[in-house]
């Protein structure tokens, strides 16, 4: 499977199926996308490999306080993955929005947000 952001400078393949495909609804992965959740597949650092040009990577906050680094098109600055603490550098969390046949990953698993932080 191939993908990449939208001006197609940035392009990846992706080499076997993804660990997990999870879509998370969390409001910090809403307020981050703008969108009722985020959806990643994530694979081994490894099994991404870069077709096109290299993507900027940029460190943002993140709920957990630790930070994420996110792959993003130096021109288009579109998002195509993420790496954070918990798993390092050797998984990326691909956004499956950016794949050029999105619809070969569903999501596995929803993760809600807690109930207590619904208004």
């Amino acid at each position: 499977m191939e993908g990449g952001c939208t001006c197609r400078r940035v392009r990846y393949r992706l080499i076997g199926t993804p660990l997990i495909v999870h879509a998370c609804h969390c409001r910090w992965c809403q307020r981050e996308t703008g969108t009722a959740h985020a959806l990643n597949a994530l694979y081994e650092a490894d099994r991404v490999v870069h077709t096109g040009d290299e993507p900027e990577i940029v460190t943002t906050p993140s709920a957990s306080g630790k930070g994420q680094k996110i792959a993003r098109c130096p021109i288009c600055r579109g998002a195509v993955w993420s790496n954070y603490p918990q798993a390092g550098a050797a998984v990326r969390f691909v956004r499956v929005g950016t794949m050029d046949n999105p619809d070969l990953c569903p999501p596995d698993i929803h993760i809600l947000h807690p109930p207590s932080s619904l208004g």
